[in-house]
C-alpha cells in the first residue's frame, strides 16, 4: 500500500491559507475599487461631483452590490486557487495563472450581471468599476502571500 505524500493536516492548512489568500484578494477588491470609483470624477474634473452625504451612501451601496454579485465569483476563485496551488509547483506560474483567471472571472461577472443593462452607453460607469475591480484582483494576487502545496520528490527507490 502506497502512503500518500500529503497528510490531512497539511492539506487542511493549505486550504485554510488559500481561503485566507482568496478572501484578502476578494475583500480588497470589493472595498477598494468603490473608493477609486468615487474618487476618479474628482481628479478627472478637479471638482467634487459628490456631496459629502452622498459619498458614504454611494460607497455603501456599491459595497453591498459588489458583495452580492461577486460572492459566487469569489467561491469559484477560491476553488481555482486550490486547484492551481495543487497542480502548479512553480510559484511564478501559479501567480500568473491565478491573476489572469481572477481578472477574467471578475470581467465575466460584470459582463453577465451588470453590463448588459447599460453596455452600449459609451460613458458606461460600470465598465470603469469593472476595470478597477480587475486591477484590484490582479494586484492582490501578487501582493498577498500564496502557499503552494509541497510536491514531494518522486520515489525512485525500488522496494522489494
Amino acid at each position: 500500500m502506497t502512503k500518500s505524500p500529503y497528510t490531512k493536516i497539511s492539506i487542511i492548512n493549505s486550504m485554510v491559507t488559500n481561503l485566507l489568500y482568496s478572501l484578502k484578494i476578494w475583500l480588497t477588491s470589493v472595498t477598494i475599487a468603490p473608493v477609486f470609483y468615487i474618487m476618479i470624477p474628482f481628479f478627472r474634473h478637479f471638482s467634487d461631483p459628490w456631496s459629502f452625504d452622498s459619498i458614504g451612501e454611494t460607497y455603501f451601496l456599491l459595497l453591498f452590490y459588489e458583495l452580492l454579485f461577486s460572492f459566487i465569483t469569489w467561491f469559484l476563485f477560491f476553488v481555482f486557487i486550490i486547484l492551481a496551488s495543487g497542480f502548479i509547483s512553480n510559484e511564478m506560474a501559479a501567480r500568473w495563472t491565478i491573476c489572469i483567471a481572477g481578472v477574467l472571472m471578475v470581467a465575466a461577472t460584470f459582463i453577465l450581471t451588470i453590463l448588459p443593462v447599460d453596455f452600449l452607453n459609451p460613458g458606461n460607469d460600470f465598465t470603469q468599476l469593472m476595470l478597477l475591480n480587475c486591477l484590484c484582483i490582479g494586484l492582490g494576487s501578487w501582493i498577498y502571500k500564496l502557499k503552494l502545496y509541497k510536491h514531494p520528490e518522486p520515489d525512485t527507490q525500488i522496494n522489494p
